[in-house]
């Protein structure tokens, strides 16, 4: 029922330019916060279903390089 709903209401390249909008997003003038509520948005937008760590690494790479370092560190 989901797959027949995304196909007759969703154009054709929306799971394709969620995919790239998530990969592509970068935290430039929004709180951490914002970026993190975002970045789960676009996760569920794309249905991925990846290892945690690879999601994780997708978040950091995203992220300010000053927050990335500190979290890194850790």
């Amino acid at each position: 029922m989901k797959t027949k709903l995304k196909s007759h209401f969703l154009p054709s390249s929306y799971l394709q330019d969620c995919c790239s909008h998530l990969h592509n997003f970068i935290q430039v003038s929004i709180s951490m916060e914002e970026y993190t509520r975002k970045f789960e948005k676009l996760l569920i937008k794309c249905d991925i279903q990846e290892p945690k760590d690879q999601t994780i690494f997708g978040y950091l790479r995203g992220l300010n390089p000053k927050y990335s370092n500190v979290f890194k560190l850790q």
